[in-house]
C-alpha cells in the first residue's frame, strides 16, 4: 500500500519531472497517450495539459493512488493492474509515458523492450528515471542500512542496488530496441525546511520496500538512524533551508 498523503505532501517537487518531459514531447496530431505507473495522477495531469484533445489511458497498480488520481484529472481512462505486465490488450499509443516507474521494475530492460509494442509507427516513448544512486542520500542509506543490519538478515530479500543502472547502461538498453534515443539528466535543487523533510521525502518512495522488512518499532528506529546521519550529510544554507540535490534520467525513444 501507497501512502497517498506522504507521497503527494511533496507533490510540487514530484511534479516538476513530468512536467517537463512532457514539454519536450513533440508529437503532431497526438490522439491517444498512455501513462504507465500514473500514480496519484501528476504525471497524468500533466500530459493533458500537454495534448488536452487526446485519449489518455492512466494504469497504477495501486487502488489508493487511482482514487487520488481520479480526483486530480478528468477524462481519462484509469485503469487498476500490473504493469510489469503485459498492456498490449489495451492497444497502440502515439506516447507511452512512464514517470519514476522503471526504477521499481525487477526487469527494465523487458519493459523497454516491450513498450515499443505500445508504440504507433511514429509514437514516442517517454520515460523518467530517479537517478538515484549518483545521490548523496543513497550513500547515507548504504551506510545505515550497513550498520542497523550488520549481520545481513533484516534487508536480505531486497534485491541488491535496485533503483538504478548508470546512465551508459540505459543507454544500450534502449538502443537495442529503438533507432533513435535521446537521454539527458536534470538536477533538481529542492530547499528543504530542513535535513528530517529529506527523509520524509524517500519515506514516500525509496525507503517503502525497506520499511516493509521492518517492524513498527525497528521502523522507527531505523528511520531515527536515518535522519542522523542526513542531518550530518546536509548542511543548512544561511537562510535555514536545506538544499536537497535531485538527480533524474529522462530518455525520448522512437521506433
Amino acid at each position: 500500500m501507497w501512502n497517498v498523503a506522504l507521497y503527494n505532501k511533496f507533490s510540487k517537487e514530484r511534479i516538476q519531472p513530468s512536467k517537463d518531459l512532457a514539454e519536450r514531447l513533440m508529437v503532431e496530431n497526438c490522439k491517444r497517450v498512455i501513462d504507465i505507473g500514473c500514480g496519484s495522477g501528476m504525471s497524468t495531469y500533466c500530459i493533458r495539459n500537454r495534448f488536452p484533445n487526446a485519449e489518455i489511458v492512466g494504469v497504477d497498480l495501486s487502488a489508493s493512488m487511482l482514487k487520488k488520481a481520479k480526483e486530480l484529472v478528468e477524462g481519462v481512462a484509469w485503469i487498476q493492474r500490473d504493469c510489469r505486465e503485459s498492456l498490449e490488450d489495451l492497444g497502440t499509443f502515439d506516447v507511452v509515458f512512464a514517470n519514476a516507474f522503471l526504477q521499481w521494475l525487477d526487469d527494465q530492460e523487458k519493459f523497454i523492450k516491450n513498450a515499443g509494442k505500445l508504440l504507433n509507427k511514429k509514437g514516442v516513448l517517454a520515460i523518467q528515471v530517479p537517478n538515484f544512486r549518483e545521490m548523496k542520500i543513497a550513500e547515507i542509506l548504504d551506510k545505515v542500512v550497513e550498520r542497523y543490519d550488520s549481520k545481513h538478515t533484516l534487508f536480505s530479500e531486497l534485491p541488491e542496488k535496485r533503483f538504478n543502472y548508470t546512465a551508459e547502461e540505459y543507454y544500450d538498453m534502449f538502443s537495442k530496441y529503438y533507432s533513435d534515443v535521446e537521454m539527458w539528466q536534470t538536477y533538481y535543487y529542492h530547499p528543504m525546511a530542513d535535513s528530517d523533510a529529506i527523509v520524509e521525502f524517500i519515506q514516500g518512495t525509496t525507503l517503502r520496500p525497506y520499511l516493509a522488512c521492518l517492524s513498527a518499532e525497528q521502523g522507527k528506529e531505523f528511520l531515527d538512524l536515518l535522519r542522523q546521519e542526513t542531518a550530518i550529510g546536509y548542511k543548512s544554507s544561511k537562510n535555514g533551508k536545506v538544499l536537497f540535490p535531485f538527480h533524474r534520467l529522462f530518455f525520448l525513444a522512437k521506433l
